[in-house]
């Protein structure tokens, strides 16, 4: 169902160049901020957000940035490049576009305090690259967004039957034959992300022994527990949040640690909401 689901959806836009080739530099090594110059530099929109965000309060900076260069010099590459992303995706699949504009924007906040929930995550525990964890945990729950776009009248029977029987999403989805993850891991291949995506979007609620990416996919399951838990945002499962058994085990850390970041996910939940805010406004033309 879900297959036929996304084929049967014609008018799901294809991923845009600029948001393809800043996915893209996660498997480069040797990216460089002239490289995620030369990306966005011709995407006015992305530009000029970022260089707002740049120059936000929050920074503090006393000089004024000017150019995407300078903003990876002040800030770091990996923070731009997450900003970029974060403009563009959200850009790209913008709220405003969608019949329940609210759901859209609760959901994407609820992604952005994932995506922030798994650098903090992959920062202390080591478990793989900060700026992947961060990509991974936007991404997460693309079958969600497309889903609140295109299924409006199967998402909100799923509300009607997860009212009327107390039950979890999980519980919902496999009532309607509609999973977010495979809806998710079909995306993952009609806009040809990287295997190691495709493999969180798809399986971040069913971790097995052995599975390919293990790690990450047991880091993105804690960064949405911990998003859920704390209450940012909005997943649209209404149950409470439970982290995965093999979850910590499979992170190679334990309760301690994760707490820690629950702790620091807390203290930048400001913070995530403004970033938020500046990616609601983000869409071009707004």
């Amino acid at each position: 169902m879900s297959f036929s689901f996304i084929k049967h959806v014609r008018n799901i836009p294809t991923l845009p160049n600029v948001l393809n080739q800043i996915i893209q530099t996660l498997d480069a090594p040797d990216s460089s901020a002239a490289e995620l110059e030369r990306i966005v530099r011709n995407d006015q929109a992305i530009t000029t957000k970022l260089l707002a965000v740049a120059n936000s309060s929050y920074y503090g900076f006393r000089h004024q940035i000017t150019t995407v260069r300078h903003a990876v010099v002040a800030v770091g590459f990996n923070e731009v490049r997450n900003v970029c992303l974060g403009l563009s995706l959200m850009g790209f699949l913008h709220p405003s576009t969608f019949p329940d504009r609210e759901t859209a924007e609760q959901l994407w906040l609820h992604s952005l305090a994932t995506s922030e929930a798994a650098r903090i995550l992959a920062a202390r525990t080591k478990a793989c690259e900060p700026g992947q964890a961060f990509t991974a945990g936007l991404l997460h729950d693309i079958g969600k967004v497309i889903m609140t776009a295109f299924a409006v009248d199967k998402v909100q029977r799923m509300r009607d039957f997860m009212a009327e029987r107390g039950c979890s999403l999980q519980e919902a989805e496999l009532e309607m034959d509609l999973s977010h993850e495979e809806v998710g891991r079909e995306l993952a291949k009609l806009w040809d992300l990287p295997p190691v995506l495709a493999q969180v979007i798809g399986s971040h609620h069913h971790l097995e022994p052995g599975m390919d990416d293990l790690p990450l996919v047991a880091l993105i399951n804690t960064a949405d527990y911990l998003a859920r838990d704390l209450g940012i945002g909005d997943s649209g499962n209404p149950d409470s949040a439970q982290l995965h058994p093999l979850a910590l085990k499979s992170m190679r850390t334990d309760l301690a640690a994760m707490e820690e970041c629950r702790y620091e996910l807390k203290s930048n939940e400001a913070t995530v909401r403004r970033q938020w805010g500046e990616m609601m406004r983000s869409r071009r033309g707004a």
